[in-house]
């Protein structure tokens, strides 16, 4: 988005002659009156003002002529333009790369009228900003000399940001997202737009009017007159500073999501004698009054491409949850695997285990004491019997069971020969 200044010139007195992506337009229909902080401004590629502002009131632009056929589309660096475009439409995407697809405007800055101005000097001022914001033309617009040919050359930069981000506080990531400060006088969140009705508060609070350049959208609000002037630029210089707390600076983060425009100025004297002048709108002109009064400013994009950098988390969860877990399987190969094995052959595996310990015990003493139930009737242990003893007791034990079952047993209580019959003299020893 281009601006470019005047104190009583209009647009068409101002503009010579317009040419865009190769194709020669009106110039009032491609640029629209703006107000702003140094006066008039012709605006090239802002969005319209029913799109900017949340009230029309004071729209300097919302009857501004177009190019027929063209009609004004929303847009933000957020969201992009709108679904459902036009086959024409404003503002207007760029159509190529170099200074024959570029803007080219010639400029009349009519010296010999000059009778009041906000700089000491001759000339225009141009600036290169978001088309969604007022341009602050007065601290960062950039001189325009009569008299000479400028080229400038552009390089966007873009800033996007994750929606990550919207968890951190907002002084942590610094930054604001268009839905995060509803602001009162415009429809859409910038830094500029922030500080314009920063500076509106603070000068109806404290001077009981507003500049110019804000809009009246209060009933009550007066325009500070020159009276006033002084209250004015205390509180404008109050406004900037932001080593009190109070400024707008603190007041007003840059968005989250945002455009800048990086120019590269290169300048040659004009000549208009000497050769055919290509420039229809100075043909007529003498070389005299050339040399005074008329610029001409070539804007062009240097690359197709533009760069764009994304702010994100230095690191979220998800980020600290890697970076633990490779750390843990670096030094102790570590991982989800080993911890479900940790938990089965350290937890559950020995709990298992005496599980089934225990339950084989009690198996074990239950077929024992079943199996040596006659020998529980003993008077004395089998040990201390002599051999006489020994095979009466067996004898008595035989007459109802096998004579293998006696040696039968689960655990650990009798030897097991299931082979070898039993003859009388054989001695039992446990």
């Amino acid at each position: 988005m281009l601006s470019m200044c005047w104190i009583s010139q209009t647009c068409s007195e101002m503009l010579i002659s317009c040419k865009y992506g190769g194709v020669k337009y009106k110039c009032t229909e491609i640029f629209q009156p703006v107000i702003t902080n140094s006066g008039s401004c012709c605006a090239f590629n802002m969005v319209h003002g029913k799109f900017l502002f949340r009230r029309n009131s004071e729209c300097a632009n919302c009857t501004a002529q177009t190019p027929k056929g063209t009609e004004h589309v929303e847009w933000s660096p957020e969201n992009g333009y709108q679904k459902n475009l036009p086959r024409s439409y404003s503002p207007m995407p760029a159509i190529g790369t170099g200074e024959t697809l570029g803007l080219s405007v010639t400029l009349d800055v009519q010296a010999d009228n000059y009778y009041c101005s906000s700089a000491s000097s001759v000339g225009f001022k141009i600036l290169l900003h978001n088309p969604l914001e007022v341009p602050n033309m007065r601290e960062i617009g950039l001189p325009l000399t009569p008299g000479r040919e400028t080229k400038v050359r552009i390089r966007a930069v873009k800033t996007d940001s994750e929606q990550g981000l919207r968890s951190m506080s907002k002084m942590s990531r610094r930054c604001l997202f268009a839905d995060e400060k509803p602001l009162e006088y415009y429809r859409f969140y910038t830094q500029r737009n922030c500080e314009v009705e920063c500076l509106a508060k603070m000068l109806l609070k404290y001077c009981g009017c507003v500049t110019h350049f804000v809009p009246l959208f209060l009933e009550n609000q007066n325009q500070c007159g020159i009276y006033e002037m002084s209250c004015v630029m205390r509180i404008h210089l109050q406004s900037m500073a932001s080593n009190n707390g109070k400024g707008c600076p603190e007041v007003c983060l840059r968005g989250c999501y945002d455009l800048t425009y990086l120019p590269d100025f290169f300048t040659i004297p004009l000549s208009h004698s000497g050769f055919q002048v290509i420039n229809q709108g100075i043909k007529n002109m003498s070389s005299a009054y050339v040399e005074k009064n008329v610029a001409v400013v070539n804007i062009y994009f240097k690359d197709v491409a533009y760069r764009s950098s994304k702010q994100g988390e230095y690191i979220g969860i998800t980020d600290f949850l890697s970076n633990i877990g490779g750390i843990l399987g670096l030094f102790f190969g570590f991982s989800f695997m080993f911890l479900a094995e940790f938990i089965f052959y350290f937890l559950l595996k020995p709990i298992r285990v005496l599980i089934v310990k225990s339950w084989s015990k009690r198996d074990i003493k239950k077929g024992i004491s079943k199996k040596l139930k006659p020998f529980e009737k003993l008077s004395k242990p089998s040990n201390h019997l002599n051999s006489s003893e020994q095979i009466e007791a067996v004898d008595s034990y035989l007459k109802g069971k096998n004579h293998t079952d006696i040696f039968h047993s689960k655990g650990e209580g009798l030897p097991q020969k299931p082979n070898i019959p039993w003859q009388l003299g054989m001695e039992y020893t446990p």
